[in-house]
């Protein structure tokens, strides 16, 4: 439905705007103009004079050649010149051996020079073309110039041509331009009522362009294509101009390339108006160009036999259903998106091409909007339409299995399916593991309504839950009132980026119960204080659970590294914290945060000792004053020094009162003077319960 819905428009949008779509006209242009479209070949029977700014002023002469031409003389006294310099024109070229001097100019009042330019004219009568003028004009404005109903034929002022419209040496100037305003057609052979879409009698007069003038003047009236219709011009690269005045230097018109005249010898040598200040510019599917550009190429066209022509409405219509069927074929039949729409590509690609290529051997030129917008919209919509359903179902089916396992796992089974069940039999990875636990909990469920605590600790959970997420943990499990989350388990990344991401959440699950112990109490309800754990090491990940009669598996991640994460949460009862990290943490993460340390412990369970730290803030900020003196005294406990020991943690306690590790190691350091430890002292503590 959707390639026939998009197909049917483009048909009918074409068909309703054939005749002016840009559209179409932008792809026609493209294939005319674009770095690889042939161009047509200069015909080296063409040469341009260019009445150019230099020639206008010329200032670039030097006084003494204008002294020797007579030419140059007038052509000084400022443009528009005495028409003499006209003929001095036509003398020159003329005994040079120019086969025609084509003037794209238009002299239709009498002016200075008259005379002489009339004698050149009926002197070299087979020669010369110069313009007349087709224009349309109100019927107030006719008067009693020649005219067939309100349109008129500028011709040559009678003091240089007679009135006659069917004299070779005439030919209309004007191009037919199309309904965008650009001028890429040309009428050879029209009459006046024709071109401007008048009614037109057969018995009306034929008129010739300036280019089939200048075709016949030249005797080559055979290249002059036949029909009234306007034709579609193939254009030639830039003609290269010579600046008009240069025929009046001696010294140029001896040297290369003028010869002495030989450039100019059996040539179509037309002379039209170029520069800043002429106002004979159009607009052509190359950009703005200057009037005498136009006729060049029409002359050129005419000579090489090349045209251009739109294509049939038939073909293009045939090329849009085309479109169309393609799409669909590639949408039932390429079921992958990616290779779909490399392979829509490919195919607006080939079309393309072969619309170049048929433009440059045949000079048809089929449209390419139509055409392309029916293939590339039908696929591509096709595509997102399959898309957008499959991520909303997605979606859906995301969020009902995010309510039930954590974000990261319901990633993994519903984007990398095969991944996650790889994993079935476990892999050894290094992660890190947090376990974060609200104190006395148990106590807490003795006591409080049912119905506040959970949604107290849905709260609670959710808030904890969105900062694991933040930084890219992912959620392992609740048990009970406790959250354990991994970073590494899923998600790959390197290890100090784990335990950073890991220490970040931490810190920011501090600042958010914070924020929520204040929103509880001013709602009357019971303040939390929690406890979290952090470790790294190595463990196993896999698929745990129960593969009988009713299937039921849990991603998560088991091992010692993840038994001492938990034992460290519990270490933070022991010391008054809420935050402990393991060594193995600490020497990831103690370059971006302020590390405290707290103490050697063998926690229960275990025999190796484990070194213990709490974490202050980021690196960002400057460490307290105190944490240099707290260090100072641990290096003194562990060495057994107790008395300096104590006197540095009274010290930290002069700084920070009721600092709850200073409080704890100065009672410790009390205790150990009395009844000091066997030898040799270790200052490992030994952890009696989790």
């Amino acid at each position: 439905m959707i390639c026939v819905g998009f197909t049917a428009a483009m048909v009918a949008l074409y068909l309703g705007n054939a005749q002016d779509d840009r559209l179409e006209q932008a792809g026609r242009d493209w294939l005319m103009t674009n770095g690889k479209a042939r161009r047509s070949a200069r015909d080296p029977r063409i040469v341009f004079l260019a009445l150019d700014e230099a020639t206008r002023q010329l200032d670039t002469v030097f006084s003494d050649d204008i002294a020797k031409s007579p030419a140059l003389q007038l052509m000084k006294q400022g443009f528009p010149w005495n028409r003499e310099v006209y003929a001095h024109i036509i003398d020159r070229l003329a005994d040079a051996g120019a086969k025609v001097i084509v003037f794209d100019m238009v002299f239709p009042n009498e002016k200075d020079g008259d005379e002489a330019f009339h004698l050149a004219l009926d002197r070299h009568r087979h020669v010369v073309v110069v313009g007349s003028n087709l224009v349309q004009k109100s019927q107030e404005d006719v008067g009693a110039s020649l005219y067939s109903g309100f349109v008129q034929d500028v011709l040559p002022s009678p003091t240089l041509l007679p009135v006659n419209r069917q004299d070779p040496r005439i030919g209309f100037v004007n191009f037919h331009e199309d309904a965008d305003g650009v001028f890429r057609r040309i009428h050879y052979r029209t009459t006046m009522e024709e071109f401007f879409s008048k009614p037109s009698a057969s018995s009306n007069e034929e008129l010739l362009s300036l280019a089939a003038a200048a075709l016949k003047q030249a005797g080559l009236a055979d290249h002059i294509p036949p029909g009234h219709q306007a034709l579609m011009l193939r254009f030639a690269e830039d003609f290269e101009p010579r600046s008009l005045h240069e025929i009046f230097i001696e010294s140029s018109w001896k040297a290369p390339p003028l010869n002495g005249g030989a450039l100019f010898r059996d040539k179509i040598v037309l002379i039209g108006a170029t520069g800043e200040s002429v106002q004979d510019r159009m607009q052509t599917p190359y950009g703005i160009n200057f009037g005498a550009y136009v006729h060049l190429n029409a002359i050129n066209s005419a000579l090489n036999g090349e045209f251009l022509r739109d294509s049939p409405t038939s073909t293009n219509v045939a090329m849009i259903l085309a479109g169309g069927v393609v799409a669909w074929l590639l949408g039932a039949l390429v079921r992958r998106p990616i290779l779909r729409l490399t392979m829509l590509v490919l195919a607006a690609g080939t079309f393309v091409q072969s619309a170049h290529l048929i433009a440059d051997d045949s000079g048809q030129l089929l449209n390419l909007g139509g055409p392309l917008l029916t293939l590339l919209a039908s696929g591509i919509v096709w595509s997102a339409s399959e898309q957008v359903l499959d991520r909303v179902e997605r979606q859906r089916t995301r969020r009902a299995l995010e309510r039930y396992v954590g974000h990261d796992v319901a990633h993994e089974v519903l984007d990398n399916p095969q991944t996650y069940f790889n994993v079935l039999g476990g892999v050894r990875k290094e992660i890190t593991v947090l376990f974060s636990d609200v104190r006395g909990f148990t106590t807490l469920t003795e006591t409080a309504d049912p119905h506040t605590l959970v949604a107290q600790l849905n709260e609670y959970f959710g808030k904890m839950v969105d900062l694991v997420f933040a930084h890219q943990g992912s959620l392992d499990k609740f048990i009970g009132d406790a959250v354990m989350a991994t970073w590494g388990g899923i998600v790959d990344a390197r290890p100090a980026t784990n335990a950073t991401n890991a220490v970040r959440a931490a810190l920011e699950m501090r600042k958010a119960l914070i924020s929520l112990n204040s929103n509880w109490k001013q709602r009357g309800i019971l303040e939390w204080q929690i406890g979290i754990g952090i470790n790294h090491g190595e463990s196993i990940t896999g698929n745990i659970g129960a593969d009988g009669k009713f299937v039921r598996f849990d991603l998560t991640v088991v091992g010692d590294a993840v038994n001492l994460a938990s034992r460290l949460e519990g270490v933070t009862k022991q010391y008054g914290l809420d935050l402990c990290i393991g060594e193995s943490v600490a020497a990831l993460v103690r370059e971006s945060f302020i590390l405290r340390s707290v103490d050697l412990i063998v926690v229960k369970g275990k025999t190796r000792p484990v070194e213990v730290f709490t974490v202050l803030d980021t690196a960002e900020i400057p460490p307290p004053p105190w944490l240099a003196r707290h260090e100072e005294a641990v290096r003194r406990y562990r060495a057994g020094d107790f008395a300096g020991a104590e006197k540095a943690w009274r010290e930290v306690l002069a700084e920070a009162p009721g600092d709850s590790v200073a409080e704890t190691f100065v009672a410790r350091c009390v205790e150990l003077q009395k009844q000091p430890p066997a030898t040799p002292w270790s200052g490992v503590y030994e952890m009696k319960s989790k």
